[in-house]
């Protein structure tokens, strides 16, 4: 099983930002999401062995408030890091341009990535951990779920941009076996 959940709460969650590459840090609320996070990861009937994490300290935070519950082994995975949303990074989310050209999936975003470059990168890490037989727990990003999601459900481009994650939300897959 691969299990994705989203960092706990920033206060850029709270104030509507886009939140790319910026290292901050989680709010309290954060702090309390972890501490709930954790203990359903601790609950699992399917317990974990082993957790990836984006190197932002937002995600290794969360990542290490469920740790003190399970106690596996921590890998930082640099391909869980969130997309570069370039010159976008700490605007507000509903900044009129950036609507307008997130949508084109190909293209970067200026000075950041675009959404193939990310699942350029995190595709083939689903693929690394789907010929594994761990059961592992990947925690990480809202842009970066989203990718991970469509890699196992495929969606339209309409469906793709509406999915959203909340902050500690955990998600379940199962793996494709071909």
């Amino acid at each position: 099983m691969i299990y994705v959940a989203r960092h706990g709460q920033t206060q850029y969650n709270v104030d509507g930002k886009i939140c790319g590459h910026a290292d901050i840090e989680l709010t309290e609320v954060g702090y309390a999401q972890a501490e709930e996070l954790a203990q359903l990861v601790s609950d699992l009937e399917q317990p974990i062995t082993k957790i990836y994490v984006s190197p932002l300290r937002r995600a290794q935070e969360t990542a290490r408030i469920i740790n003190e519950k399970v106690s596996v082994p921590i890998e930082v995975e640099p391909r869980l890091i969130e997309m570069d949303f370039g010159q976008y990074d700490g605007l507000p989310i509903e900044t009129p341009e950036f609507q307008k050209v997130r949508v084109e999936f190909s293209l970067p975003l200026p000075d950041g990535e675009s959404i193939m470059d990310v699942a350029g990168r995190v595709y083939p890490l689903l693929a690394e951990l789907e010929q594994s037989d761990e059961d592992v727990l990947l925690v990480c990003h809202n842009a970066l779920i989203r990718v991970i999601d469509n890699y196992f459900h495929g969606k339209t481009m309409i469906d793709f941009l509406k999915f959203n994650v909340d902050n500690t939300q955990l998600l379940r897959y199962e793996r494709k076996r071909y």
